[in-house]
């Protein structure tokens, strides 16, 4: 005979998953126009997403920048910032949480006289025989002595393999980004590919540099370099694109140039590699002069293009390039930015407006990303008036590319921020959104993290009543089997129960009366497939939840 209160509980869970479904693939037909607040609705009061935020390094001595995450097959997380700590002093470091972000253990920390100036960082793999961890920065020796640099290191143990870019340059180096195929591998990448850009000081123009490795960062396959239009360059950024009938792939670039050195403000432009991957960049698109109010008035560009195995409304694939505008007749910065639904082939014609924030506020540093699985462009930024961080979301095909469905109109708990640069990164395991952003803090920056998933997969959540402590799942990941230790201050009735990541339900791991006292449950996870899975736990008239990874 079934259980009333567990078919209930299932229930419930089937409910919030589908719930969260229609959130993201949901768009709202809004317009937003300058000088209005949004009339997006936000969600509704009370159904929090997000959990507490969580500091992923805290060390006074340093002053925390330029943090940046990402999150490999398997729902680990890496993070990667630089810090100065006085006297001329800087350093980088590399830190990894196998537990949604709870804990972080740090993977190498170095420190030097000079500068970090930029980093950025890929976890690409799909398996962990192939996952490798991909760390790209640019440090400062002396005075005109810069050097671009990306590393490789074991994902599972932070053990260094190699450096397979170094290059100096003896004047300045502005900006690094990296990207990998490794979901949707392009033609003649193997296992996959990784994707770098750079930009870098030249005599009478500045350029930009693209270089491709097609084994898996061993080495460079091809290296190709353009002249800026503008004497400066500026900041990059790079992502991978592919579809089903443009499934050969390419790497799209933006880039920022000045005209004057000192220049806040300048141009916004973008290309790709045409047709292959390892090709040199096409045509380039100067977005901003498409607008009479954005034409050399924008900066912090941030790229995003759809990866996954369909084709969008347009039979290609879909680009989106944000970036801060300065607003010269209210006197503000907005996130607006192009959009091209045909963005494999070359041409200025198919560039579309969109809109991200358009109010009399500061809205500024928007970072954009894909998630393959809604087949959504995910889009974080900083509200500076409001202090807050807020994520939004828009279908691939953008069929109303200015009305966004905002998922959290600010997932960060503190307001003590000034330059947060907040970054946004999908988890594939439970395809929700992981952030980290840069906190202000007594010593200077702090790293911060926080997730789309904290109250769906047991991050910060109340493991914790007068009557129950639950500890948790360890080992975690595990590969035949995982412990469950709770502590119980008087008996109770208790049921765990183990789910999909979708809700349906695996097994009743056990059910039955406890007595006062410390408990061990063990959980045979060894004829489960590799993923991640969800557990219950109810002991009286508590409730909570948890996750398992399951690796073989």
């Amino acid at each position: 005979m079934s259980n009333p209160k567990s078919e209930t509980m299932k229930k419930q869970l089937l409910l919030f998953l589908i719930w969260i479904f229609l959130v993201i693939t949901t768009s709202m037909n809004a317009e937003n126009p300058k000088g209005t607040t949004s009339n997006i609705p936000y969600k509704s009061p009370g159904t929090v997403l997000y959990g507490t935020d969580l500091v992923i390094n805290n060390d006074a001595s340093q002053d925390q920048l330029n943090v940046h995450v990402a999150v490999a097959f398997n729902g680990w997380l890496y993070a990667v910032y630089t810090h100065n700590t006085g006297s001329g002093g800087a350093g980088i470091t590399i830190l990894r949480s196998i537990n949604n972000g709870i804990n972080w253990t740090i993977l190498m920390n170095y420190s030097y006289s000079g500068a970090f100036t930029a980093t950025d960082i890929v976890a690409a793999g799909n398996n962990l025989t192939d996952l490798k961890l991909f760390v790209a920065g640019i440090y400062e020796v002396v005075s005109d002595d810069q050097r671009v640099w990306v590393d490789t290191y074991d994902a599972q143990t932070g053990a260094f393999i190699n450096q397979f870019l170094f290059e100096t340059n003896n004047n300045t180096l502005y900006d690094v980004a990296i990207a990998s195929d490794y979901r949707y591998p392009a033609v003649g990448s193997s296992p996959y590919s990784i994707g770098i850009v750079y930009a870098k000081f030249g005599s009478p123009l500045d350029s930009v540099v693209m270089l491709t490795s097609m084994d898996g960062g061993n080495t460079i396959g091809s290296r190709s370099a353009f002249a800026c239009n503008n004497p400066y360059g500026g900041k990059v950024a790079i992502s991978f694109g592919t579809s089903y009938t443009k499934n050969d792939g390419r790497y799209f670039i933006a880039w920022e140039e000045h005209e004057g050195g000192a220049s806040v403000e300048g141009h916004i432009y973008t290309g790709h590699t045409d047709p292959f991957i390892y090709n040199p960049i096409g045509s380039k698109i100067e977005l901003d002069s498409l607008d009479s109010y954005s034409l050399d008035n924008c900066r912090n560009p941030s790229i995003a293009t759809q990866f996954n195995n369909i084709d969008n409304s347009s039979s290609n694939l879909t680009e989106i390039v944000l970036f801060d505008r300065y607003y010269t007749s209210n006197g503000d910065w907005d996130v607006i930015g192009y959009y091209n639904l045909t963005a494999a082939n070359l041409g200025i014609n198919s560039w579309q407006r969109l809109n991200i924030a358009v109010s009399t506020d500061n809205e500024l540093e928007s970072d954009i990303n894909f998630d393959p699985a809604f087949n959504n462009f995910l889009v974080t930024y900083y509200d500076a008036e409001a202090g807050n961080l807020p994520y939004i979301v828009n279908g691939m095909n953008l069929t109303s590319p200015n009305s966004w469905t905002v998922i959290s109109p600010g997932y960060n708990d503190s307001p003590n921020l000034s330059d947060p640069y907040p970054k946004v990164e999908i988890n594939p395991v439970v395809t929700k959104v992981a952030n980290v952003w840069t906190q202000d803090g007594t010593g200077g920056g702090i790293a911060m993290f926080d997730a789309e998933y904290s109250n769906y997969v047991g991050i910060s959540q109340n493991h914790q009543s007068d009557q129950v402590n639950l500890k948790g799942a360890y080992p975690n990941p595990a590969k035949t089997t995982t412990n469950i230790d709770f502590t119980l201050t008087q008996p109770a009735q208790v049921t765990i129960t183990l789910y999909s990541v979708i809700g349906q339900e695996i097994s009743v791991i056990s059910g039955g009366s406890y007595n006062q006292g410390e408990h061990k449950v063990t959980v045979d996870v060894s004829t489960l497939p590799e993923g991640t899975y969800l557990y219950s736990f109810k002991a009286g008239d508590f409730t909570t939840s948890g996750r398992i990874t399951v690796l073989k």
